[in-house]
């Protein structure tokens, strides 16, 4: 009688496991609650889950199907018009107005998808560039949808008025696109999107569409961070054309590439923490420099001393380059090959800094099979 082996068998973890798991989970929901109970914190901290959002969008893109886009300004610009202009102007529920940027998203997306379907590398980053920029200087413009371009309200509803509860909101949202990320990576449609990355020949091969995997790619990832641009317009509660286009947009694009390969290409977790600080950089350092003990030191530097001039945003910027830097020369897979011994605990897993799957991430592990 032949004996059943269960692969991929782990003991289960110990009573203490348990209890460890428990308290790092309820420390870590506490931290990130902590931020509702104050004004200005509270704010900062609605900017970093939004752009933890935008960091899983992206993501889609880069982390799991290997194109290079450097348009999601225009994206989140795109969600941002369409959802003030749906609580604003037409005077519809504050939900319908998300739902209608993250379709925004999703439909400028996937018409850019359309024109750069058979585009890679270097020309697919410059069409997707040229094309946030160009959506900024022109649809951003038009008088009938920005008040003659001074601009339009977006005011939040009663519900989520406080910068405490918005900041909630967006939590909320960025963890119900982290899980629903998740379980993208664990379905046919999500191996279908890691396969592209490998090889498209390969992939073509066993049964997948290059073509429209492609498409699916851009129009997920145009509808996460259309959903994401709603939220973004509704935190400083004004849409302005200025935010997305010229050097402004350009800063932005190039942030959000620099957000997921800092976080780690295909780690979800990575990006979401990389992206957290980048958007509270500012933040930390006015706190660490006008308000800590280095303020008086900081006077006498002279790059720090320039960040609180007119040039404000140089540190942040220069902290940025060399974090890339760091990533791409000596830590390739990102912050999230540094946490993944972490989140191998948390999933059950004895913890061990030894790491056999080092390189590889959601991208390799969940998608190591790409039949459906």
């Amino acid at each position: 009688m032949a004996s059943t082996v269960v692969a991929d068998a782990r003991p289960a973890p110990y009573a203490s496991g348990y209890v460890g798991r428990g308290v790092f989970v309820a420390v870590l929901a506490v931290l990130l609650l902590l931020p509702a109970t104050t004004l200005d914190f509270a704010n900062f901290c609605s900017l970093a889950a939004i752009y933890g959002v935008i960091g899983i969008s992206l993501n889609i893109i880069i982390g799991y199907t290997g194109q290079l886009s450097l348009g999601h300004q225009g994206f989140l610009g795109v969600g941002s018009l369409v959802a003030a202009n749906l609580v604003t102007a037409k005077q519809l529920p504050f939900a319908v107005g998300l739902g209608g940027g993250a379709l925004a998203g999703a439909g400028v997306a996937l018409l850019l998808g359309l024109v750069a379907l058979r585009i890679t590398g270097l020309y697919l980053a410059l069409i997707t560039l040229v094309f946030g920029l160009t959506v900024a200087s022109s649809l951003f413009q038009l008088g009938s949808l920005t008040n003659n371009g001074s601009g339009l309200p977006a005011n939040r509803p009663d519900l989520v008025a406080s910068n405490g509860r918005y900041y909630l909101l967006c939590l909320a949202v960025l963890v119900v696109v982290f899980l629903l990320d998740v379980r993208l990576t664990r379905t046919k449609t999500g191996r279908a999107l890691l396969a592209l990355k490998e090889n498209e020949r390969v992939a073509e091969a066993f049964g997948i569409d290059v073509t429209v995997y492609k498409l699916i790619a851009f129009a997920l990832a145009g509808a996460v961070v259309g959903l994401a641009g709603g939220l973004y317009v509704f935190r400083s509660q004004q849409f302005s054309g200025q935010n997305f286009q010229g050097q402004t947009g350009l800063n932005l694009a190039l942030l959000f590439v620099v957000m997921v390969t800092v976080g780690g290409l295909g780690n979800r977790v990575g990006v979401v923490v990389a992206s957290a600080f980048f958007a509270l950089i500012d933040y930390l350092l006015d706190k660490v420099f006008m308000a800590g003990p280095l303020m008086h030191v900081a006077k006498h530097v002279p790059v720090i001393n320039g960040y609180y001039g007119q040039n404000k945003g140089a540190l942040a910027g220069l902290i940025g380059a060399g974090l890339l830097l760091q990533t791409l020369i000596f830590n390739p897979g990102g912050l999230g090959a540094q946490l993944r011994p972490l989140s191998r605990w948390l999933s059950g897993e004895p913890f061990s800094l030894h790491d056999d799957d080092a390189d590889s991430g959601p991208a390799a592990v969940e998608g190591s099979s790409v039949r459906a």
